[in-house]
C-alpha cells in the first residue's frame, strides 16, 4: 500500500548499498593494522604487530561475494520495503542479521575452499558494513521523518467501506503520523436512499445515520461519500489512493467504484484478507496479465525459503568437516557395547508428506522397534508420540550420545540431501501421522529440521502432545530467517546442558 514513491528511494537504496560494501572493503583492508594494534592494548591475546595482508587484488573475491550476498540478504529481510512502517530497531535487526549471514557465508567458503586470506579483515570488513548500512538507513528515515512531520510527501486515502477492517485500519494510520498517510473519510456502499447524510455544503461531510435517525456504530472520522457521490468525493478531496474493505460482500459495486476511480487516476487497493482463517496469507502474483490472489497457511516458495536452503546447505556441510572426528569414533564405542548396525534409519514424513529416511547414531538395542509393543502401555506422553525416560532398550553408550543430541549429529546428511533443515518441526513417524486431527498435518507444511521451539523448550520435559504441536504450528505461523537464527542460538545450551533429553 502507497510504495510507489519508495520503489524510487529502494533504487536508490539499493546503488548506495552496494556503494558502501565496496567503501567498506576499502576502508578495512586498510584499516584492519591500525584497528588490530588498538585492540591488542586492551586484550592480550592479540599480536601487537598483525601479519601485513596480500595485496588487495586479493580479497577481491571477498568483495565479489559480499555484494551479491548483502543484496540478496537484505533483500528478502526487508531492507528495502518502505520505511514508512519501519522502526530504528527493526533497521537495526535487519542490517544486523544481513551482516552476520554474509560473515558466516564468507567463512564457510573460506573453511571449505581453503583459501588462505584474514578471517581478522572479513571480521572488520562486515563490522564496517553494518555500520555504514546502519548509519545509511538512519538518516534516509530521519529525513523522510522529516519532511513529513512538515506536511510533505503526505498520501490522502479514502477508506471505503465502514466495517471493522475499515475502523482498525484508521486507527493504525492514526496512531502513526510519520507515516504520511492522511484519511480524508470514510465512503459507505450504502446508497442515498437507504442513509442519511448529515452535514455542510454540499452533503458530503456528515455522519452516517439509520434511516430512523438513531445513529449506528460510531466512526472515527466522517462518511464523506456515498456511491452517487463517489465521484465527486475523489476530486474535492485531492484523493491519492482509495482502499476497498468488506469486498466480498460487495463485490458488484466495488468492481464498479474501482473503475470510476481508476479512470479518475486515482490509485486502487483492495483488502486481501476476505476470509476470517486467520492462519492464511496472502501474497498477489500475475498469470500473464490475471492477477493472482493466493490464500498460503505456510510460507511460500520464495527467495527466502531459498536462502534458508542455502544456509543449510552450507552450515551442515561445514558442520560435517569440523565434526568429522567425531563422526568417526562415534561408530567405535557403539560397536564395543553391542552388535548391530552403527546407523538406525527409519522411515518418517517430511515436506507435504513426503517419506524419507532418518539417519541417527543407534543408541539402543539391536531390534528395539520390535520390543515397542511391550512397553506401549509406559509411555510418558500424551498423544500418537511414545516417549519414556528409563527407557530399558537404551544402551550405556546411548544414553550419553541422547542426553548430548550426538546420535542426531548424522541428520546433517539428510540436510545436505534437502530432506530435512536446520530448523523446523521434528519429523514424526507415518503411524503417528496416521493419528494426527486434521490441524495438525499443517505442521507438515515446512520442511522438518533438526531443531525447533520444542527442542528449546524443554523437550520431553514438557509431555503434552497438544502443546507441542501448538509450538510446531507457531513456529509455522511466524517463520522467518530471524527466528530461525533464534532458535539456533538457544539450541547451542539445551544441547550442551542435555535439557529436556532422553
Amino acid at each position: 500500500m502507497l510504495k510507489q514513491h519508495w520503489r524510487f528511494i529502494s533504487n536508490v537504496e539499493r546503488v548506495a548499498d552496494n556503494c558502501i560494501v565496496v567503501l567498506a572493503f576499502i576502508l578495512a583492508y586498510y584499516a584492519r593494522e591500525p584497528v588490530l594494534t588498538t585492540l591488542a592494548r586492551f586484550f592480550s591475546n592479540i599480536p601487537p604487530e598483525p601479519q601485513a595482508l596480500a595485496p588487495i587484488e586479493s580479497y577481491l573475491i571477498v568483495l565479489g561475494i559480499a555484494l551479491p550476498l548483502y543484496n540478496g540478504a537484505l533483500s528478502v529481510l526487508g531492507g528495502y520495503r518502505s520505511m514508512r512502517f519501519s522502526s530504528l530497531l527493526g533497521l537495526t535487526r535487519v542490517v544486523f542479521f544481513a551482516s552476520v549471514i554474509v560473515f558466516l557465508s564468507e567463512g564457510a567458503l573460506l573453511y571449505l575452499l581453503k583459501w588462505d586470506l584474514s578471517r581478522s579483515f572479513i571480521g572488520i570488513f562486515c563490522a564496517l558494513c553494518a555500520l555504514l548500512l546502519l548509519f545509511e538507513r538512519y538518516l534516509v528515515l530521519w529525513i523522510l521523518r522529516y519532511w513529513r512531520s512538515r506536511g510533505l510527501n503526505y498520501r490522502n486515502i479514502l477508506l471505503v467501506g465502514t466495517d471493522e477492517q475499515s475502523r482498525r485500519i484508521f486507527e493504525e494510520v492514526s496512531k502513526r503520523p510519520e507515516l504520511g498517510i492522511r484519511v480524508v473519510g470514510f465512503a459507505t456502499f450504502e446508497t442515498d436512499s437507504r442513509l442519511e447524510l448529515l452535514g455542510q455544503g454540499n452533503g458530503l461531510d456528515g455522519t452516517l445515520r439509520q434511516p430512523g435517525g438513531k445513529p449506528s456504530a460510531p466512526l472515527p472520522a466522517p462518511v464523506i461519500a456515498s456511491p452517487e457521490t463517489f465521484e465527486v468525493a475523489l476530486k474535492r478531496y485531492a484523493v491519492d489512493e482509495v482502499l476497498f474493505t468488506d469486498v466480498v460482500r460487495y463485490f458488484a459495486l466495488v468492481e464498479e467504484l474501482a473503475r470510476i476511480a481508476s479512470e479518475e487516476g486515482v490509485r486502487v487497493t483492495l483488502a486481501a484478507n476476505w476470509f476470517s482463517l486467520e492462519i492464511f496469507k496472502s501474497d498477489v502474483s500475475y498469470f500473464g496479465a490475471v492477477p493472482l490472489i493466493h490464500y498460503q497457511p505456510s510460507p511460500a516458495d520464495g527467495a527466502t525459503l531459498y536462502l534458508k536452503r542455502a544456509i543449510d546447505i552450507s552450515v551442515s556441510a561445514s558442520l560435517l568437516l569440523v565434526l568429522s572426528p567425531l563422526l568417526l569414533s562415534v561408530p567405535f564405542l557403539i560397536a564395543l557395547e553391542s552388535h548391530g548396525p552403527v546407523f538406525f534409519r527409519q522411515r518418517r514424513i517430511g515436506l507435504n508428506g513426503r517419506q524419507f529416511t532418518l539417519l541417527k547414531f543407534r543408541s539402543m538395542v539391536r531390534d528395539a522397534e520390535k520390543l515397542l509393543p511391550a512397553l506401549r502401555s509406559q509411555n510418558e506422553m500424551q498423544g500418537p508420540v511414545f516417549k519414556l525416560k528409563a527407557d530399558p532398550r537404551i544402551t550405556r553408550v546411548g544414553k550419553w550420545l541422547r542426553r548430548f543430541s550426538i546420535d542426531e549429529l548424522p541428520q546433517l546428511i539428510n540436510v545436505l540431501r534437502g530432506d530435512m533443515s536446520l530448523v523446523g518441526p521434528r519429523p514424526p513417524l507415518p503411524e503417528e501421522v496416521s493419528l494426527y486431527v486434521r490441524k495438525h498435518r499443517r505442521r507438515l507444511s515446512m520442511r522438518p529440521g533438526l531443531t525447533c521451539t520444542w527442542q528449546v523448550s524443554g523437550r520431553n520435559e514438557n509431555p503434552d502432545f497438544e502443546r507441542w504441536m501448538e509450538l510446531d504450528l507457531e513456529y509455522v505461523d511466524n517463520w522467518s530467517l530471524r527466528n530461525d537464527l533464534r532458535l539456533l542460538v538457544k539450541t547451542i545450551p539445551a544441547v550442551l546442558l542435555g535439557s529436556g533429553a532422553r
